[in-house]
């Protein structure tokens, strides 16, 4: 029930939007910037919905790549960052596989590949849920993430990578170890934070002083790294650079989003960022105290745990450096470092205390869904005209 309420909710909102925001073009869920450059040969097979005043958003890449995952090398220069797109082929690929290669058919194949992903996502969720005595419909508690609300509106692949997550502390869980070492593997190929899997199960291990067990989960990452070196000669990679002792956290807190579209709303709308920006920090707190307290007991060290701490890690590690990467925004920093909150909230769920990990998840996931209700806006309106 939870997976079939959250995906008539999703399919619903894309209808919606497209019928009364976007004119009935399904390219607009993409966020196609006004000036972003496409090849001729995809401006001519299908209309694209273009932004008007706006460069576009991650999916804009996705798309592109869908169209022809095989040719990334000379779609390289239509990227802003080739080596870093191209690295996050999987849905993609996905997308273009379950098409058959048919241009015609791979927007579609897109949608339903997100879509079959954060069902699998809500899914996995609520068998979590129940393994530790919850009810299923925690499941929904996915689709609060700001990473899943992000690949619904703008076809992100972070929703299908926290879909990920979900299937591998399941099947970690379990004990399906195969079925769990492959998923670690893939992981990354969506979106390359997806090493945080395969580093989380080797630190269970570890902590359990099993050190061939953990170098065999750490292996789960090799595949990945091998791609990285393939895409070695492309353009556009990440390269970070040392900017002060919490740079982009204190930009961030002082300088937040321009809101200049609704001025009458900057007051609020800026508390708001600061509260996403508090609770994010909160919940990276209690990830890392959770690991220090858990770990001289071996037993007590979960997955959803180290998963959680892992990240948390990296987030604070990354606030120092420029290019700002995730610190950009709190929208983006909800969606990247999303294991954060979902792991902070599968241990809660799984002790019985669920609470600090909801009202850490609760500013983000506002922020997140702001977007969302320009659209509502627009279909209440028309819906009012008509």
């Amino acid at each position: 029930m939870p997976v079939a309420l959250a995906a008539a909710a999703a399919v619903l909102w894309w209808l919606l939007a497209v019928r009364y925001a976007y004119h009935g073009q399904t390219t607009a869920l993409f966020m196609i910037g006004e000036q972003t450059p496409m090849p001729q040969w995809l401006e001519a097979s299908e209309p694209l919905y273009r932004w008007r005043g706006s460069g576009g958003y991650d999916g804009q890449y996705f798309h592109l790549l869908a169209h022809a995952p095989l040719e990334f090398p000379s779609l390289a220069p239509l990227m802003d960052r080739p080596r870093m797109r191209c690295q996050r082929i999987l849905i993609p690929l996905a997308a273009w596989t379950v098409a058959g290669g048919r241009q015609q058919w791979i927007d579609p194949a897109y949608f339903s590949v997100i879509l079959m992903t954060l069902c699998a996502g809500v899914w996995w969720t609520a068998r979590l849920a129940l393994h530790h005595g919850a009810s299923p419909w925690w499941g929904l508690a996915f689709l609060a993430l700001p990473a899943s609300l992000g690949s619904i509106e703008r076809m992100l692949v972070d929703g299908p990578l926290m879909a990920a997550v979900a299937g591998f502390l399941l099947l970690f869980e379990t004990g399906q170890w195969r079925a769990a070492w492959v998923l670690a593997a893939l992981a990354p190929f969506v979106r390359e934070s997806g090493l945080v899997l395969p580093a989380a199960a080797a630190l269970v291990w570890w902590n359990r002083r099993s050190w061939m067990t953990a170098a065999l989960w750490a292996a789960a990452g090799v595949p990945f790294l091998l791609w990285l070196l393939m895409l070695h000669d492309l353009p556009g990679g990440v390269e970070f650079r040392w900017a002060g002792a919490f740079h982009s956290l204190r930009q961030l807190a002082w300088q937040s989003e321009p809101v200049d579209r609704y001025p009458q709303y900057r007051a609020w709308l800026q508390a708001l960022d600061l509260a996403v920006l508090a609770a994010f920090l909160g919940a990276c707190a209690a990830s890392l105290h959770g690991l220090w307290t858990a770990w001289s007991r071996p037993a007590r060290l979960s997955p959803a745990l180290s998963a959680a701490a892992l990240t948390a890690a990296a987030a604070l590690a990354l606030c120092h450096l420029e290019p700002r990467h995730a610190w950009d925004s709190v929208f983006s920093l909800g969606r990247v470092f999303a294991p954060v909150y979902f792991g902070l909230l599968v241990q809660g769920i799984a002790a019985g205390r669920p609470g600090l990990a909801l009202w850490c998840l609760a500013p983000a996931a506002l922020r997140a869904a702001l977007p969302l209700g320009h659209v509502l806006w627009r279909v209440a309106v028309q819906g009012a005209g008509n």
